[in-house]
């Protein structure tokens, strides 16, 4: 027997042996009997996996940043697109087209951050800053605008060392949000 000969016996031996491991493989995925999961399970994850567009309103703080860095990690298995908000609160005194150079600036800052974060974890983003005369309103103009699937937003620390564990924003956002309302509590500092 030739050496070509013998070559050509090891290459159909291990083609053979690759085909009957590739066919085993095949009938042992086709028949495996998958674990059993309960409905409302298989229901939970379809509904934190439809998560398409997610709006974070911002504000210059850390619990705000928990806030984007939460919504990154619930978006990041489908990509979904963040939008980060700004609300310039104009006070009732002054036109809601009045300049508010502290605020815009403070905006700018916070909008920046929340970019960063988003910019770490891939994901497509779009940036607001809108006047309005609370926060809320805007908030709730925004996500119904945008057609949202979710809000993420955080509870401050200084607010509830006073004792008011959710403000007036949160509480108006929870109750007349069109969509989910995700709320992140940073623990207290001790």
């Amino acid at each position: 027997m030739s050496y070509a000969a013998l070559e050509l016996n090891y290459i159909a031996i291990i083609l053979a042996v690759a085909f009957v491991v590739s066919i085993a493989g095949l009938f042992w995925w086709m028949f495996r009997v998958p674990s059993f999961v309960p409905q409302q399970a298989a229901t939970a994850r379809r509904s934190v996996a439809a998560l398409k567009s997610i709006l974070v309103p911002v504000i210059q703080s850390m619990a705000s940043e928990r806030a984007v860095e939460l919504a990154c990690r619930l978006g990041e298995a489908q990509r979904a697109e963040l939008i980060l908000l700004y609300v310039v609160e104009v006070p009732l005194t002054l036109p809601l087209t009045a300049s508010m150079p502290d605020q815009e600036e403070s905006g700018h800052d916070a909008l920046e951050t929340a970019k960063a974060i988003v910019a770490r974890h891939n994901l497509p983003v779009s940036v607001r800053m809108i006047p309005e005369r609370y926060a809320w309103d805007g908030i709730l103009r925004v996500a119904a605008e945008e057609n949202v699937d979710a809000i993420v937003m955080s509870l401050g620390v200084k607010r509830r060392r006073t004792g008011d564990e959710i403000g007036r924003t949160t509480q108006q956002v929870l109750r007349n949000a069109p969509c989910e309302v995700i709320v992140d509590k940073a623990p207290i500092p001790v």
